[in-house]
């Protein structure tokens, strides 16, 4: 007798369902009731499971048989579903956050437009600004860089998953939007015992029970504070400030954007005031970009070009020999050594012979052509018996 698993599934999950009832009835009130949601899903069906398994087992269908019919355990399943069925991010304990297994990636300027644009309500500025002149008296730096940075990240912890998982993107979480999937150590591995250094607020907007979290808005804004502190941040709005963004969120082209929209809104709120909604001024930003995003640019090209002709010349010596050996032309054979041709001998010079001058003229006779050699006498065989010496 062979069950089909779909029915062993199905099964398991409604009689571990009627358990988690009869346990929250048996022990009754609150406690029951907590004690039945506690009960994870998965838990709860793999309960209900090994129960039938354990009735087909005594019905006589075999261990092994039952056994097989069981579904994988989902910590046995590779990858991001393994993570999101045992183990929800928005549960783990800070410094032990599981991050998916899929390839992370950073925000880019398509989020960053709908995060500064976004309406905030007037409520969340008191909450915020004691822990924004916390880290700044802390770790020296200016507080209207860190409520820009809040506000570009998670438009003052408003974006939906702020305080659970991580973002959309699959490697930063929380207020501040601390990096959890690079290194090791991640960023936020290096900076969340910041909170340390500083007071803690009785009171402020999203307060976890135990630290440091990464979802606990003082402890994401001081670790953010001494961030950048080590990125040469100061109290002024300067180079050294520029840099420190710029190194908040990453070297590329788009990082560049992102400081000098983070500055120019610090600088705006420095002149004019704290403004939760403003706009961005957007001359503001153009005139940081000028001072620095320009130079950054320039050489994160000429790095690029850089890196793109080591590559090639690295590609090309790679290849070169086993061009040379394809293309080679085949070895030509070598010329065929013609056989010396016999040396001619040289006609011998004709030899003046002296003849008496017979004339009174001094002009000398022509040299005559030296007389036929004689002819040569064949002799026969029998004359040759005879004596004869042809």
């Amino acid at each position: 007798m062979r069950l089909p698993v779909g029915l062993v599934r199905r099964s398991g999950k409604r009689l571990g369902q009627a358990l988690a009832g009869a346990y929250a009835k048996l022990r009754g009130g609150r406690l029951g009731r907590a004690a039945a949601g506690v009960l994870a899903k998965h838990r709860r069906e793999r309960i209900g499971q090994a129960v039938v398994v354990a009735l087909i087992v005594l019905l006589g269908c075999g261990t092994v048989g039952a056994l097989a019919l069981l579904p994988p355990d989902p910590r046995d399943l590779p990858g991001e579903r393994a993570v999101a069925a045992v183990v929800p991010v928005s549960r783990v304990a800070v410094g032990h956050l599981v991050a998916p297994q899929r390839k992370p990636r950073r925000a880019g300027p398509a989020y960053y437009r709908k995060t500064a644009s976004r309406h905030v309500s007037a409520s969340a500025a008191p909450g915020f600004l004691p822990l924004y002149r916390e880290a700044a008296r802390t770790f020296g730096v200016s507080w209207h860089l860190l409520a820009s940075i809040h506000r570009q990240e998670t438009a003052f912890s408003t974006v939906r998953g702020t305080y659970h998982g991580l973002n959309a993107f699959g490697c930063c979480a929380g207020p501040m939007q601390f990096n959890v999937t690079n290194g090791p150590p991640s960023t936020w591995a290096l900076y969340r015992d910041s909170f340390r250094l500083g007071d803690r607020p009785r009171r402020y907007p999203h307060a976890t029970r135990t630290h440091p979290s990464i979802y606990d808005d003082f402890d994401a804004i001081m670790a953010a504070g001494a961030l950048l502190r080590d990125s040469g941040a100061t109290e002024a709005l300067d180079a050294w400030s520029w840099a420190a963004a710029y190194d908040y969120y990453g070297h590329d082209l788009f990082g560049v954007d992102y400081a000098s929209q983070v500055l120019g809104r610090a600088r705006h709120w420095e002149r004019d005031g704290f403004c939760l909604n403003c706009a961005l001024d957007q001359t503001l930003v153009a005139a940081f970009d000028d001072a620095y995003g320009v130079e950054a640019r320039r050489q994160l090209r000429a790095a690029e070009r850089r890196d793109k002709h080591k590559k090639h010349k690295k590609h090309d010596r790679g290849t070169e020999p086993r061009k040379a050996h394809e293309k080679a032309p085949a070895p030509e054979a070598p010329p065929r050594a013609r056989a010396p041709e016999p040396a001619r001998p040289e006609p011998p010079a004709a030899q003046p012979q002296t003849i008496p001058d017979t004339t009174t003229t001094t002009t000398p006779a022509a040299p005559q052509a030296p007389p036929p050699p004689p002819p040569t006498q064949t002799c026969s065989l029998l004359q040759r018996l005879a004596g004869c010496r042809g």
